[in-house]
């Protein structure tokens, strides 16, 4: 079983940046700033991948958080550097066909020295060269593998063939690293022109602020569940919800892979809920229309209240009216890391115990989707 579980394999949309980002990516190269080398990067890179192959090495840190936050943290990167790509394939054209006896023209107020423009020519044909032929979403899944293995998930039967190329794959998310820490010492490189902001302006739908997907998904609320079952998802949900308010949890358990499990499966609920109510034809009057439920069945139901098992669409449409996508999912974000930092605060333990309102009740109108009548 994949990591990820759901997703169109193959998509580069993406997942892990802001709208403000996708259309400036050269504001995530802040994180070089005032850096003499791209060591300390490399070094949580390597971290990942140490955690990937060195048992139990997730409990050298104090919580299991602080891989997971290495992994956004290179993500981000990736996906930055994808992005930054896109909007200099000019530049990158110019060295391919280029000679020893022709440069490319420089503006006149680059004070770069000739050597360094030849090392960001160099940086920009690698970001082309890792990126190309699918290499994007690869790397970004292969990192999620690693994340996923290092924290030793129990919860499913996993395999992955991840130790067949590890070395590949490092050495492509090494080469990423080094190319944007060179760029990032460029001021003249972080133009944004009117060009380039309509060929940004294509991503920036998919921004983690956005009311979009985080991945494409190749299943829908009629599949949430193919893997759990509707009993155990919202039995973990209620483990997860109790143990937000845990201290120091993950110095006497293991196995925190089942926590970035299990909440993938949760945002998946939600999200393939959300892609439902908002391309189903007519939905406002389906939502106003009543179920005919068994009685029978009605008496398994319960967590929907009486007035939600009759029409369960129309709280559906409420909670996303009350909450728009973006804000559940970055409350099931804060809920997730919390889960995996030892810490929380009262303010993230009462958004969790909203949020688990909301998926459990998701999680119920899936198994009754068979009675929701025809609209037609």
């Amino acid at each position: 079983m994949p990591a990820m579980n759901h997703i169109i394999y193959g998509d580069n949309r993406i997942s892990y940046l802001t709208k403000e980002e996708i259309l400036n990516p050269f504001l995530i190269l802040n994180i070089f700033n005032g850096k003499a080398s791209d060591d300390d990067i490399q070094e949580v890179c390597w971290t990942l991948f140490s955690s990937a192959i060195r048992p139990a090495y997730w409990m050298k840190f104090e919580s299991p958080l602080y891989l997971y936050e290495c992994f956004k943290e290179i993500v981000r990167l990736i996906e930055a550097g994808y992005l930054i790509m896109q909007i200099r394939p000019n530049y990158v054209q110019k060295v391919k066909f280029g000679s020893s006896g022709l440069h490319p023209t420089i503006r006149g107020d680059d004070e770069f020295t000739e050597a360094l423009i030849e090392s960001r020519q160099e940086a920009f044909k690698l970001l082309t060269k890792v990126n190309s032929q699918n290499g994007f979403y690869r790397i970004k899944l292969d990192l999620y593998d690693l994340l996923f293995e290092g924290l030793e998930p129990d919860c499913v039967d996993y395999y992955s063939s991840l130790h067949e190329f590890i070395y590949d794959t490092y050495q492509d998310i090494s080469k990423i690293i080094r190319s944007l820490f060179v760029l990032s010492s460029s001021d003249t490189e972080r133009y944004i022109s009117e060009c380039d902001m309509k060929i940004l302006e294509q991503y920036v739908g998919f921004g983690i602020d956005t009311d979009s997907s985080t991945f494409g998904y190749s299943d829908t609320i009629y599949d949430i569940f193919e893997n759990e079952r509707a009993k155990d998802l919202i039995s973990i949900a209620d483990q997860a919800r109790i143990l937000i308010g845990e201290s120091n949890y993950w110095q006497t358990h293991g196995n925190p892979g089942n926590v970035l499990y299990y909440f993938h499966e949760f945002l998946f609920i939600i999200e393939s809920f959300h892609e439902y109510i908002t391309d189903t034809p007519g939905m406002s009057e389906l939502a106003k229309m009543r179920w005919q439920i068994p009685a029978d069945r009605l008496e398994t139901i319960h967590n929907l209240s009486g007035k939600q098992k009759k029409r369960p669409f129309k709280y559906v449409l409420k909670g996303f009216r009350k909450k728009p996508l973006s804000e559940w999912r970055s409350i099931l974000e804060n809920w997730k890391q919390a889960v995996l930092s030892n810490h929380t605060d009262s303010k993230i333990l009462n958004e969790a115990r909203e949020a688990y309102e909301f998926i459990v009740k998701l999680i119920e109108i899936a198994t009754i989707l068979e009675y929701q009548p025809d609209f037609n």
